[in-house]
C-alpha cells in the first residue's frame, strides 16, 4: 500500500524554502550532488527537487513503523526503486541506491535487510532525514551478532557525519534537513532542560513554563533540546553549524512537526572541533516560521520575548559569517 506523508504545508516547505537552498548549493558548488534520504515510495521530495540532484541514496522501511522482519512486504521498496529507475532512464538521475531498512538499522548495522552493505563513497550534498516521529524514540533491531539492541535517530545522524567527516575531500559543504514529531520520551530532553550549564538559557527555559499550550511550550523545548545537540555532532566532526529558522507545522491528521535546516562547512586546516560562528542563545529565542494561508510567515506568540527573523533562506545564510568567509569566493567549491 502506498504511503505519502504529503500535506498542503509540507509542499509548501518542500518548494518554497528547502527548494530555493538546494538550488543554491547546485548553483555555489558547480559541482555533482548527492541527496540521501528518506523518501516516501512515490518519491515526492526528490521529484519537487529533481533538477538539482544527480544522485540518489534513499532508505525505505516495509512496513512503517513496525521493526523490520523478513516476513513483511517489499511493495513499498519496489515502488520507491521503480520510481528512481524511471527518473534514472529519463536522464535525470545518474545512479540511485536503495536500501531496505530503517535508516537508524541500516547505518548502525552496515547493512541493510537485504544484506546490502552500505556505502558511502563521496560527499553527501542533501540529507533529507524527513523521520516524522519522536527524535527520542529507540528502534529495536537484531545487530549483527543476532543481539536485540536498541538504536537512537541521533545516533544515525552522528555516524553520517563522520563518515562524511572520513571522506578524503578538503572542501565539504552540504544542506542538513532534518523533520520529527513536536513531542518526546525518555530523559535526555529533561536532562537538558534542567542541566544546562548556560545560565541565560535556563533562564529562557524558565520563561518558557508560563506558556499556557503545550504544544507551544513543549516546541520551544524541543527546538533548544535539537538546536543544541545538532551543533555538538556538527562541531565534533570538523564542520561549522548554520542553523536557519526551525519551521513549525501541521502534518498528517493535524500533527505538529518540526522542520530543521543547517547548512554544514568544513573548516579546514582546524584540528579539533569547528567554530560554531551563531550565538545559541539567540537561535534558540528565534520565533518559528509557519505555514499560514499558502505561504511562510514568522509565528508570533504572546508573553514570550522572541527574535524577528527573515524568512528568506538565501539573504539569511548571505549574511552569515561562514558565508563570507568560506562560501563567497571560495576556489575550493568546484570538486
Amino acid at each position: 500500500m502506498t504511503r505519502s506523508f504529503n500535506t498542503p504545508a509540507k509542499m509548501i516547505i518542500r518548494s518554497e524554502w528547502d527548494k530555493q537552498l538546494i538550488k543554491f548549493i547546485k548553483d555555489k558548488l558547480r559541482a555533482k550532488t548527492i541527496y540521501l534520504g528518506l523518501p516516501s515510495p512515490e518519491a515526492e521530495d526528490i521529484i519537487e527537487w529533481i533538477d538539482y540532484i544527480d544522485e540518489v541514496i534513499a532508505f525505505q522501511c516495509r512496513d512503517y513503523p513496525h521493526p523490520s522482519s523478513p516476513d513483511q512486504s517489499r511493495e513499498v521498496i519496489n515502488q520507491l526503486e521503480k520510481k528512481l529507475s524511471e527518473l534514472e532512464r529519463k536522464g535525470y538521475l545518474s545512479n540511485f541506491s536503495v536500501y531496505d531498512g530503517y535508516i537508524e538499522e541500516v547505518i548502525l548495522k552496515g547493512k541493510d535487510n537485504s544484506n546490502i552493505e552500505f556505502c558511502q563513497n563521496e560527499i553527501i550534498t542533501i540529507y533529507n532525514l524527513d523521520f516524522c516521529n519522536n527524535i527520542t524514540s529507540p528502534l529495536k533491531i537484531i545487530d549483527t551478532q543476532g543481539e536485540v539492541k536498541e538504536v537512537y535517530k541521533f545516533d544515525a545522524v552522528e555516524k553520517l557525519l563522520r563518515f562524511q567527516k572520513d571522506i578524503n575531500k578538503k572542501s565539504k559543504k552540504f544542506l542538513f534537513f532534518l523533520t520529527i514529531h513536536c513531542g518526546y520520551k525518555g530523559k535526555e530532553l529533561k536532562d537538558f532542560i534542567s542541566e544546562h550549564g548556560n545560565a541565560q538559557i535556563s533562564d529562557y527555559h524558565r520563561e518558557l513554563e508560563k506558556l499556557s499550550k503545550p504544544i507551544h511550550k513543549n516546541s520551544r523545548f524541543l527546538k533548544s533540546y535539537i538546536i543544541d545537540a545538532l551543533k555538538n555532532y556538527f562541531i565534533v566532526h570538523g564542520f561549522i553549524p548554520d542553523f536557519f529558522p526551525t519551521i513549525l507545522y501541521k502534518g498528517i491528521g493535524g500533527q505538529h512537526l518540526l522542520h530543521f535546516t543547517v547548512i554544514g562547512t568544513s573548516q579546514i586546516g582546524r584540528t579539533g572541533p569547528a567554530n560554531c560562528f551563531q550565538n545559541m542563545l539567540d537561535l534558540i529565542k528565534q520565533k518559528f516560521l509557519t505555514i499560514n494561508s499558502g505561504r511562510i510567515e514568522l509565528l508570533t506568540v504572546n508573553n514570550i520575548d522572541e527574535i524577528d527573523i527573515s524568512n528568506n533562506p538565501i539573504e539569511i545564510f548571505n549574511s552569515s559569517k561562514s558565508y563570507n568567509k568560506f562560501w563567497k569566493d571560495d576556489k575550493q567549491n568546484v570538486r
